[in-house]
């Protein structure tokens, strides 16, 4: 009975995020699927796809996640990638602020599921 209200408790967590307009926190785990948009208190990020490219170098070639970056200012693609094993994040700079990008594994937080991103907002530089 415990488990179950348990359960219930955390689905209906997940539904309330997403009936909330994909509203998204920085350093927490946040599922991200294709073509959904995830409010960030800076900016807007969507999933745009996976895409393969192929290496003469290394014959299983790289997967890149691709992610659309909007500001009021601006918007670019960010994209992520293990490459040859480092699973580490990726940097990224909106509207003079400094970011990384976590997928499969943050510092902080530990193993990501597949659907799972983590954005951190960084310090200024001095």
């Amino acid at each position: 009975m415990i488990r179950s209200l348990l359960f219930i408790t955390v689905l209906l967590g997940i539904f309330s995020s997403f009936c909330a307009g994909g509203k998204a926190v920085y350093d927490k785990k946040t599922v991200f699927e294709k073509d959904l948009e995830l409010q960030f208190p800076d900016f807007k990020l969507k999933f745009l796809g996976t895409r393969s490219v192929t290496s003469e170098r290394f014959a299983s070639g790289f997967t890149f996640y691709d992610f659309s970056i909007g500001s009021a200012a601006l918007t670019r693609t960010v994209s992520w990638s293990s490459g040859t094993g480092d699973i580490g994040p990726v940097e990224f700079d909106v509207d003079g602020a400094r970011f990384q990008l976590e997928l499969r594994f943050s510092d902080r937080l530990g193993r990501l599921a597949e659907n799972e991103i983590v954005i951190t907002k960084k310090q200024a530089r001095r």
